[in-house]
């Protein structure tokens, strides 16, 4: 799902870019938030289409490379939604910012454990049927959280 992933990702960016131009750059710190999201992407789409990358001299596998992509989306998008509520300083910001902080924190958690090969994340081709059936139930709260979040704030 990496690779998929990266794809929308660099498109979003495009997108983003094409529609709103020079004025997406508004300081440094957009232009640092918005490559590290490009940065996220890319290591997204070469995890999803190598086996490794050589580092000096040491093999680093893909899973790594798809484990740093998902600590530096979860750190962007973290960092994206407290600038935001520190620039606009409401309440409805900073619950967002708080919602986002719990969220990041999660998907950096996934990445270090998928960076790690750890227990906690299955990285095999076929997934057991009850770790699909836990994903799509995790996948249904977090949509409802954030629909929820999306229109009462």
């Amino acid at each position: 799902m990496a690779l998929p992933l990266g794809i929308v990702m660099l498109g979003l960016v495009s997108v983003y870019v094409a529609a709103f131009g020079p004025r997406v750059f508004t300081g440094p710190l957009a232009g640092a938030l918005l490559a590290g999201f490009v940065l996220s992407a890319v290591l997204m789409i070469v995890g999803g289409l190598v086996d490794s990358i050589p580092v000096g001299d040491r093999p680093v596998p893909w899973n790594v490379v798809i484990g740093v992509g998902d600590v530096l989306l979860a750190a962007v998008v973290t960092l994206s939604a407290v600038r935001s509520a520190l620039v606009d300083g409401d309440t409805a910001s900073w619950i967002f910012a708080a919602a986002m902080l719990a969220g990041g924190t999660s998907m950096a958690w996934f990445g270090v454990q998928t960076a790690r090969d750890s227990r906690h994340v299955d990285l095999k081709a076929t997934p057991s049927s009850r770790r699909l059936v836990a994903i799509a139930a995790l996948v249904a709260v977090s949509f409802g959280i954030g629909a929820f979040v999306a229109t009462s704030v």
